[in-house]
C-alpha cells in the first residue's frame, strides 16, 4: 500500500514536471520568434535537440504529450475548455490554444486531462 501511494507521488511530480516544461518550451518558442532570424536558428535548433530528449524520455516512461492545437473539439475529448458558454451547440469548434496538455500513457489511459480555449471553426 505505501508502494503504490509513493509510485503515485512520483508520478504526481512527473506529469507536473512534464507540463512545466511544456509551458518553458512554448514560451521558449515565442521568444525566439522575436530574435533576429540569424539568431533564430541557433536557438529554435537547441529547442528541437531538447523536445527530443524530453520525448524519448516520456517514451521511456510510457507517457506522451498529445497535440491538440488546432484540431477540431469535441466534447467528448479528455480536455476542460475555459470558454465553452461562448459557444452555441451546434457551433463547430476547433481548440484555438492549449493552456495544459493533455498527456497519456502508451495505452491510451489519461494521466492529464488538458486545459485549452477554443473557436468557431472558419467557413
Amino acid at each position: 500500500m505505501e508502494n503504490d501511494i509513493s509510485q503515485n507521488k512520483n508520478e504526481e511530480i512527473i506529469i507536473s514536471l512534464i507540463v512545466e516544461n511544456w509551458r518553458l518550451t512554448k514560451l521558449f518558442q515565442k521568444v525566439a520568434s522575436k530574435l533576429a532570424p540569424s539568431e533564430q536558428n541557433r536557438y529554435i535548433n537547441q529547442l528541437r535537440y531538447f523536445q527530443k530528449t524530453i520525448n524519448n524520455a516520456l517514451k521511456d516512461i510510457n507517457m506522451s504529450i498529445v497535440d491538440l492545437e488546432n484540431k477540431n473539439y469535441d466534447p467528448g475529448m479528455a480536455v476542460s475548455p475555459m470558454n465553452i458558454d461562448e459557444f452555441e451547440a451546434d457551433d463547430n469548434l476547433v481548440i484555438d490554444q492549449v493552456i495544459e496538455p493533455l498527456i497519456i500513457d502508451r495505452n491510451g489511459t489519461i494521466k492529464k486531462e488538458g486545459i485549452v480555449t477554443l473557436r468557431k471553426e472558419k467557413q
